[in-house]
């Protein structure tokens, strides 16, 4: 017991303190006005288009691909983001959201911030094996979350869903083109000379620490008010799709490795993507802002509570 408790408390300690003290230290740079929203939207591009897409692409390149993720792992998580839409989907109608806000509600309730927040807990908690799986279930996600944002934003804005416009998006993404490449790439045994591959791990390398400061800077400014309906969006997205996924994939006997990586991932707080996409639509931009500052709060204190607890529950 006493080695379990040790271990819990590391898991806080050393995977979870980090990235909350990093999004502290964004916040408290943006208070002082050392870094204003200009930075922290020129840095979040950066971080999109350039840092992220270089770390996929290296922990896809320099690992061992052979069984990295089981596919019937993959296709659960797959059905669980999907699920989740769906069942938020439902709900916006059930309780009679505007139709005009409905669209908004269900991107809040299902659409996560894998590609940042999730995959730097993941990549602090199992190093290199973290990005390489941390980056396929990102480009898992990043290419559903696309799909379904594309399907419900449309559905009630223009009525219209424009097949082509969203093959181009998901064409022109880094973070798919990344992945893809990283794996053709590997499969290839691709040789990149060591300078290259050096470079990279440096540009790479900025991708977390940059990322999460962004986030605290815009949580810094954010008013967090919502709309009260709002509200079960964020609860659905990082408390009770996580723990309903989790513990039936528990309960069909997924190991806790899986375990771990499927509640990081499916916690996640509301995509800071969902914001552009909301107002490219001309939908509700301000509430998409405030659940995406509202959930990564929360996002972070369920975290740090309870991948302790499913250490505990799953250590043999």
């Amino acid at each position: 017991m006493e080695s379990m408790l040790l271990e819990a408390k590391s898991v806080i300690l050393d995977v979870a303190a980090p990235v909350l003290l990093m999004v502290a230290m964004g916040v408290f740079l943006r208070r002082i006005k050392l870094i204003n929203d200009d930075f922290i939207l020129v840095s979040s591009r950066f971080v999109f288009k350039v840092c992220m897409p270089t770390l996929l692409f290296l922990g896809l390149y320099s690992n061992n691909l052979s069984g990295l993720i089981r596919v019937n792992f993959a296709l659960y998580f797959v059905f669980s983001i999907f699920l989740t839409f769906l069942l938020a989907w439902f709900l916006a109608i059930r309780i009679s959201l505007p139709a005009a806000q409905r669209g908004v509600f269900v991107q809040i309730a299902f659409r996560g911030n894998c590609g940042v927040f999730s995959l730097a807990l993941a990549v602090n908690m199992f190093g290199q094996e973290g990005v390489a799986i941390g980056g396929v279930m990102s480009g898992l996600s990043v290419l559903l979350f696309n799909i379904l944002a594309e399907v419900i934003l449309t559905r009630y804005s223009d009525g219209a869903l424009r097949i082509r416009s969203m093959l181009k998006n998901m064409a022109q993404n880094p973070l798919i083109l990344a992945i893809i490449l990283g794996v053709l790439a590997n499969v290839c045994a691709l040789q990149l000379p060591v300078f290259i591959v050096k470079t990279g791990s440096l540009i790479g390398g900025v991708t977390l620490p940059l990322a999460l400061v962004c986030i605290g800077g815009a949580l810094a400014t954010s008013g967090l008010k919502l709309p009260r309906f709002f509200s079960f969006a964020i609860l659905g997205k990082v408390l009770i799709s996580p723990f309903l996924f989790t513990f039936i994939a528990f309960w069909l006997g997924f190991t806790q490795k899986e375990l771990l990586y499927l509640f990081l991932f499916l916690n996640a707080p509301t995509a800071a993507s969902a914001y552009v996409s909301a107002v490219s639509k001309g939908d509700d931009g301000r509430s998409t802002a405030n659940a995406i500052a509202s959930s990564t709060l929360i996002s972070s204190v369920i975290i740090v509570i309870c991948v302790p607890i499913i250490v505990r529950l799953t250590s043999s």
